[in-house]
């Protein structure tokens, strides 16, 4: 499976893989360990990306919990991806938006029954407001917070190489294993030996990587191009039934647009910025596992993106939106970057397919058949088909006017005022050669609009 956004994690591990219910059943959730990465962007050098923090950090976190998955559980995830404190650096957002998107993670944490958060810091820059973060976290959530800063395990973002990451990797896991027994009864010692790096089971499809704007040295960036389209992916990591994992929105995100581009000329003038994982998502909590953010943080990050776009002298932005509960607070934001800076902005929106039942395409709007058709085309092995239900919100031939959606009087609801197991739509009608179809003829819906200059 390509990987489900610009992320190194161990799959098995990985928090967006689980499904609500996984989460839900894991036994003694209060002695597991939640992993928070918080990577930055430099310019370290002509010879590294942007995201050199991520690159090297991201392998060294995932090769750590390799190391220690079979001992206690640990999951980590999606990472954070700012520099905090305001213009100045490279995708930075103000300490107020940092310190917003980490106390919003954490309250997910909390929610989904964890008490342990590590905070894996791999940005110098960062390493203030991470640090005020962590004790803001533990007076406000009660959660036990640990910080861990790359720089004190030894990383060297401008010297290291992949093949150096053994003693800082090894030195990772033993402080993951301290967290794990801290104020808990002991685990048996780690075993001896050499720590190889964890192998690369998957790699970023290369369409994705070759366009993604952090991947170059800062000296290689585009500067003035104003012709240069900028894609900005946002999702959201919450439910999605119990047969689907909760990064469906940032999977298909990322499998779509990567799909789409595969289709463009190599010298389409296109690149992809940092993605936004999480989403506001306030609509599924009571369901474990799913993250939030207010609309207020959303807005502040995707302004940021914008301002550093403007600061290359890129002028068009499209935002590539796949979570429904973001739709009411992009327009809005849009809006207000091209008041304020001028650039040209619009909305992606995959299509979806007409073969859809009448009911299906009414109320069948979260988890249901086209989600669940698609996940089965490019992640099957995070499907668990057994799991499936058919819930609707809504009948069609419901009595009055009244609807949660798409009706002239429609009522503010909660997934849990409307679904036991989260699905809204038939998962169970969901096959792999509808996947299959539908992932290519949205990808080439996708790839239609990236390259019209006005798009729906």
């Amino acid at each position: 499976m390509a990987k489900t956004w610009l992320a190194d994690a161990d799959p098995e591990t990985c928090w967006a893989h689980q499904t609500w219910t996984d989460l839900a059943a894991l036994p003694r959730r209060e002695y597991a360990v939640a992993v928070l990465p918080v990577h930055g962007f430099a310019d370290y050098g002509a010879d590294r990306p942007l995201d050199a923090e991520e690159v090297l950090g991201g392998l060294l976190l995932r090769t750590a919990v390799t190391a220690v998955k079979a001992r206690f559980t640990v999951r980590v995830l999606p990472p954070m991806r700012f520099v905090a404190g305001g213009p100045g650096g490279f995708f930075s957002v103000d300490v107020a938006t940092a310190t917003d998107l980490l106390q919003s993670v954490a309250a997910g944490v909390k929610a989904a029954g964890f008490h342990k958060l590590v905070l894996f810091n791999t940005s110098p820059a960062n390493e203030p407001v991470v640090a005020a973060a962590a004790v803001d976290i533990r007076v406000a959530l009660g959660l036990a917070v640990y910080l861990i800063h790359a720089r004190g395990l030894g990383l060297d973002c401008a010297r290291q190489q992949v093949g150096d990451l053994g003693p800082p990797a090894r030195h990772l896991a033993g402080l993951l294993g301290e967290i794990r027994e801290h104020r808990a009864p002991p685990l048996d010692s780690a075993p001896d030996g050499p720590l190889h790096p964890a192998p690369a089971e998957s790699e970023i499809h290369p369409a994705y990587r070759s366009r993604y704007f952090p991947a170059q040295p800062a000296a290689q960036l585009p500067a003035g191009e104003r012709d240069v389209l900028a894609i900005l992916p946002v999702a959201a990591i919450e439910q999605h039934g119990p047969h689907l994992p909760l990064g469906v929105d940032a999977i298909l995100g990322q499998a779509l647009l990567a799909a789409a581009l595969s289709r463009l000329p190599p010298t389409a003038p296109v690149v992809v910025t940092p993605a936004v994982a999480y989403g506001k998502s306030n609509e599924h909590l009571g369901f474990p596992g799913t993250i939030t953010l207010p609309a207020a943080t959303l807005r502040a990050v995707v302004l940021a993106v914008a301002r550093q776009l403007r600061a290359f002298g890129v002028r068009r932005l499209a935002v590539l939106n796949t979570h429904g509960g973001n739709s009411a607070v992009l327009p809005p934001v849009l809006q207000e970057v091209r008041d304020t800076l001028g650039l040209e902005t619009r909305v992606l929106r995959p299509g979806t397919p007409p073969e859809l039942s009448p009911q299906e395409a009414a109320w069948g709007f979260h988890a249901g058949e086209w989600e669940t058709a698609l996940m089965l085309a490019c992640a099957p092995e995070l499907v668990h088909p057994a799991r499936a239900v058919a819930e609707y919100p809504a009948r069609q031939t419901d009595p009055g006017a009244l609807r949660p959606e798409n009706a002239a009087a429609t009522f503010a609801w909660m997934t849990r005022d409307l679904s036991r197991s989260g699905v809204m739509g038939d998962a169970t009608a969901a096959t792999l050669e509808k996947g299959r179809l539908w992932l290519t003829a949205a990808a080439a819906d996708l790839a239609a609009k990236i390259t019209a200059r006005q798009g729906a």
